[in-house]
């Protein structure tokens, strides 16, 4: 079931929902492989995973995983995702990025932030879809995002946050407008979609079973890289077509 009108609330509010999108045996052909490769029965490139600095026998988020594991890039190309992706940023999309996120029980918060401002990608109007592995609750750490956010452009990432011995920075609250968030709650195989720019955290795990939510990242691929040239990432198209000088 789609959120009705949900290009519009795409563009009006910068986030929608679509409940049921993948069946069990999707999800847990995900899951397995994720299960493989925590417990290290497939290679996966050690710098790409995370561990949780609480809990560092659990793993805490997985990088990348479309670039490394062809289930996923395969995965990443499905067409009721991109059907949708395509309704709201256009027909031309290439694959930015991927991250899991694993939150194990007792997984750390992670604090107010948007995700534009870690992408080097312009104009910043990338959509992530954050696939739900296992039921989302606001107990577990569901994300928390402000609607209409998306419209207040990037703001500054100035508070320091750490993330066990690895300092990372968020959005304080005081440099943010009035604002109301909303918890996005999810059953397993759904999703949520959300523009770079919504402003968005979620909590800590307070369960005693991990979170787990795969976000992946989609651009236009009239996109733009902004760094180095030499540090552009061979960005793989998913629908479409290339443009010259751009992504």
């Amino acid at each position: 079931m789609m959120t009705e009108n949900f290009v519009e609330q795409f563009k009006e509010k910068g986030y929608f929902t679509y409940l049921d999108l993948f069946n069990d045996s999707e999800i847990k052909s995900i899951c397995s492989i994720i299960d493989r490769i925590e417990a290290g029965e497939i290679d996966f490139p050690p710098h790409k995973i995370e561990h949780d600095p609480h809990n560092p026998s659990r793993l805490r988020k997985i990088n990348d995983l479309a670039e490394n594991d062809s289930f996923f890039f395969n995965f990443a190309k499905n067409q009721k995702i991109i059907e949708l992706v395509k309704k709201c940023i256009g027909e031309d999309i290439k694959l930015f990025g991927d991250q899991l996120f694993m939150k194990p029980p007792g997984g750390i918060e992670k604090t107010r932030h948007q995700d534009s401002p870690y992408f080097p990608i312009e104009p910043m109007e990338l959509i992530s879809c954050w696939i739900a592995l296992g039921n989302v609750t606001e107990q577990n750490g569901c994300m928390r995002l402000i609607p209409g956010s998306h419209f207040w452009g990037a703001i500054e990432h100035s508070e320091k946050w750490m993330v066990g011995t690895r300092e990372d920075m968020c959005i304080p609250e005081r440099s943010l407008p009035d604002f109301k968030e909303k918890p996005i709650l999810l059953k397993s195989g759904s999703a949520s979609f959300h523009h770079s720019l919504i402003v968005h955290r979620s909590g800590a795990n307070k369960t005693k079973q991990s979170r787990r939510g795969w976000a992946i990242h989609y651009m236009s691929s009239k996109s733009r890289w902004t760094e180095d040239v030499d540090r552009k990432p061979d960005f793989k198209l998913i629908s479409g077509r290339s443009f010259p000088g751009c992504v």
